[in-house]
């Protein structure tokens, strides 16, 4: 398959999304597309998707000339997108989404060739489920299975590795790796981890500022990447969160817990069982301190997300006891939580965190309503200058990019939070963003703030967090501190084999 793009030129309003692209993408080969938050990779993604016309431009596909596609001649072309935010039809169970745009199946069917397809990619569903009750990484998770069943020639991929484990990973990159090298197909890895794009791409294509700023192919140099990335002195900067050497392979020192030793307990739970609507954790012994970092890992669908919901009080405490800085919170409303000092941030931006069809300057008026007599002020103080959220107070939520978004996430926390709890707080932000996001976090920490924090990162879990929680089965598997744990090591403990792991 040979993909030509030529002078792929995208606006929105007065913001330019691709200025004049052009690049050629080679058969049988994994292309690795990197760049900040906002500089166009996803745009351009969405055009070769069809889900976006370009306003100039055209598409060349295996010599055919396309003034533009749409999803239906995409797919009819072999080109499949596994997007950050999953399309997909909640109500529907797993297989009836599984068979979207495949060929006719009977349920019998369809149903035995997910589970087939799972096994093989280390996967698993329940085919019966309603896909409203898988977390943001299962739904991933089944729209990869459903693409790669459907036969695609080309597939795009945004952040694949979000929520598996790091046995999990190394199965998807051998069937990508599989998958490139059968009859001339293309990958298109779009990622902000620069290790996973030296580890699988046959080259690396650069985007900034709307534009194409390089073209690399191994042996790659991560300063040359992080340069051409955000230009020489923002460079710098960004490299800070990236964590030298393996995590695999030698241990991270984590950072202190600021903490007194004699310092009363934020949170204790004693015998705390949380459950929701779609499902119920065993009980689980646990006390915070304030000003602690705690990370929490676990497979997709590991327990991990009803925890930290049932920390935020989202999800009800349906035995056992759960006191926050002395209060009993059991049988509590989400409103008890707020007022005591509980922030929760979603993963799931738009569809949990933000009102898509809101202004900035409504989501300044709701976040802090004392403030309603200077929004425009406080926009300017907190929202632009503490946070580099694009100073366009009139633009809806919706039209800013992933990372802005996340930025917009980030003003909206109260400064005084006693307990902030994070769902994949970094997920498909730049290294750049990901700075920011923990300068913030270690900001709060150290006025005392409790942060408890999920990530499909490893590496990040352990160079961020000072202790870690491990779920498996959705139970609470193990308690660490981070300081002598690997990324192999805390693998084996979400995979329920922690015998091997601490041998």
């Amino acid at each position: 398959m040979d993909v030509f793009f030529s002078d792929i030129t995208k606006r929105y309003g007065r913001i330019l999304a691709n200025d004049g692209v052009t690049v050629a993408l080679m058969p049988g080969r994994i292309h690795g597309l990197l760049g900040e938050n906002g500089a166009g990779k996803s745009t351009l993604m969405r055009v070769l998707a069809g889900q976006v016309a370009c306003d100039r431009g055209f598409l060349e596909i295996d010599g055919t000339r396309h003034e533009r596609l749409t999803p239906a001649t995409a797919m009819a072309l072999g080109i499949g997108m596994l997007s950050q935010d999953p399309l997909d039809f909640p109500p529907l169970s797993v297989w009836e989404n599984f068979t979207l745009g495949g060929p006719p199946r009977s349920r019998t069917a369809a149903r035995a060739r997910l589970l087939e397809l799972s096994r093989n990619l280390g996967f698993f569903f329940r085919p019966d489920d309603p896909v409203s009750r898988l977390t943001v990484a299962e739904r991933q998770q089944l729209e990869l299975a459903r693409l790669i069943d459907n036969d695609a020639r080309l597939l795009i991929l945004d952040e694949p590795t979000t929520g598996i484990s790091p046995a999990q990973k190394d199965i998807l990159f051998r069937i990508l790796r599989d998958f490139a090298a059968s009859a001339g197909r293309i990958v298109i890895l779009v990622t902000h981890k620069l290790a996973e794009a030296e580890e699988l791409c046959d080259e690396v294509l650069i985007m900034r500022r709307g534009r194409l700023a390089g073209r690399f192919e191994p042996p790659y140099d991560a300063g040359t990447l992080l340069e051409t990335m955000f230009g020489p002195e923002a460079a710098q900067a960004a490299a800070e969160p990236e964590i030298a050497g393996e995590a695999a392979a030698v241990s991270v020192k984590a950072p202190e817990v600021v903490t007194p030793p004699d310092a009363a307990p934020l949170a204790e739970l004693s015998e705390a069982a949380f459950s929701d609507e779609k499902s119920a954790l065993p009980p689980c012994t646990l006390t915070l301190y304030p000003g602690e970092v705690i990370g929490v890992a676990g497979v997709a669908g590991g327990g991990q997300e009803l925890f930290l919901r049932g920390l935020a009080g989202l999800a009800r405490v349906r035995q056992g006891s759960f006191r926050l800085v002395g209060a009993q919170m059991r049988g509590r409303c989400l409103a008890a939580f707020l007022r005591a000092g509980v922030h929760f941030l979603p993963a799931s931006r738009l569809e949990e965190g933000l009102f898509p069809g809101l202004s900035l300057a409504d989501h300044a008026r709701l976040g802090f309503p004392s403030e309603h007599g200077d929004i425009p002020g406080l926009f300017s103080r907190r929202f632009v200058d503490r946070f580099h959220v694009p100073n366009q107070p009139a633009a809806p939520a919706a039209s800013l990019s992933g990372g802005n978004q996340q930025r917009l996430l980030l003003s909206l926390i109260p400064d005084a939070t006693r307990l902030l709890v994070a769902e994949s707080p970094t997920r498909g932000l730049d290294v750049a963003s990901t700075a920011q996001v923990w300068e913030h976090f270690r900001s709060l920490a150290a006025s005392g703030t409790t942060v408890v924090f999920s990530c499909e990162d490893l590496d990040e879990i352990l160079a961020r967090a000072g202790r870690i929680l491990v779920f498996f089965n959705r139970l609470l598997a193990a308690d660490l501190p981070a300081v002598g744990q690997t990324v192999r090591s805390l693998g084996r403990h979400m995979t329920g084999r922690p015998a091997q792991a601490v041998a």
